[in-house]
């Protein structure tokens, strides 16, 4: 009885996300679409809360007591069963070379490669690639939506989060194989304890962010969009240089371009001369320095008046020096006759 109730809730979930991704058909060059930040940040700090009390400890023990080789085959196997969903996404996408190669890594991994746990395909050349639904949704022109903190699973968006649904039903290899539940359940807290100890470097890059949800949200959608268009199309989080429309933060940051009045300006602004007043004089300082310059057109200050009156005193008489230099002069005419 819980398992058709299950499915009518995953029904709703995918028609109310469409609905609200319809909405909103962001391009891949436009700013984030975060209408609902403020929830998206509470859901933030509570998924970081249980990270740190739950996840991290249990992520850093797990890779503690695990050998390297067998953490290496953990990953190798999930990966392994991510494949799958790789190939049909490849079909749906059209890309058929593609969708061959990931079908010939599959079924080596699987038999040669012992269910996975050995990656022979990348070491003969076959390139692992990552395709989801969302994706594909993407491909075919579905908006990407509002952009979506989901407890406990992290960054998305509403077309993530259909293609999530989608894929848990369809293309999922666990589900489709395990019916007991206990079984289910562990294998997957495996593989969200084996993805976290993979994420533990990147971790810290986050704890030393100015804005940790602002980091996350703008990093995931450009990954998200990266891995949609294949570069295909130009990919970046828009400005409002590009004519969208900025988030909070951003319009702070045109804001405090746009003020050129900071203290240095605003020294600057009082050293020039007031536009306001008409009578032409400037700042304190340049007041000063307009007296000076009308001091010298004027009359000479003390010192110039001595100048002034020492150079009268040499064309008029000579000084007292000047007398004994001149009778020493004479004298030494006397001399000569």
């Amino acid at each position: 009885m819980a398992k058709p109730t299950l499915r009518k809730l995953s029904l709703f979930v995918i028609l109310f996300a469409l609905s609200l991704t319809g909405c909103a058909t962001n391009p891949p060059t436009a700013p984030v679409h975060d209408p609902f930040e403020n929830v998206n940040r509470k859901i933030y700090s509570f998924n970081t809360a249980i990270d740190n009390a739950v996840l991290k400890p249990v992520a850093r023990g797990y890779r503690y007591v695990l050998p390297d080789f067998v953490e290496t085959g953990i990953n190798n196997f999930f990966s392994n069963l991510d494949d799958v969903n790789v190939i049909v996404n490849d079909l749906l996408q059209g890309k058929f070379r593609q969708a061959g190669s990931d079908t010939g890594r599959f079924l080596y991994n699987t038999t040669a490669g012992l269910l996975g746990f050995i990656d022979f395909s990348t070491r003969a050349g076959m390139v692992k690639h990552n395709e989801s639904f969302s994706q594909t949704l993407g491909v075919w022109g579905v908006g990407e939506g509002p952009f979506l903190m989901l407890p406990l699973l992290g960054p998305a968006n509403t077309r993530s989060t259909t293609g999530l649904v989608v894929e848990w039903y369809t293309t999922d290899v666990p589900p489709l194989v395990i019916d007991d539940t206990a079984t289910l359940y562990g294998l997957t807290a495996l593989e969200v304890v084996a993805l976290r100890a993979r994420l533990l470097s990147a971790s810290k890059f986050l704890d030393n962010a100015l804005d940790p949800y602002l980091t996350l949200r703008d990093f995931w959608v450009q990954q998200h969009r990266m891995s949609t268009w294949d570069g295909k199309r130009e990919v970046r989080i828009g400005t409002v240089d590009d004519g969208f429309d900025l988030d909070e933060l951003d319009e702070l940051d045109e804001l405090d371009e746009l003020d050129d009045l900071d203290e240095l300006d605003e020294l600057d602004r009082l050293d020039a001369p007031n536009a306001s007043d008409t009578s032409g004089s400037g700042d304190e300082l340049d007041e000063l320095d307009r007296l000076d310059a009308m001091d010298e057109a004027s009359k000479p200050d003390e010192l110039d008046e001595l100048d002034r009156l020492d150079a009268l005193d040499q064309a008029i008489k000579p000084d007292e020096l000047d007398e004994l230099d001149a009778l020493d002069a004479l004298d030494a005419l006397d001399a000569m006759d």
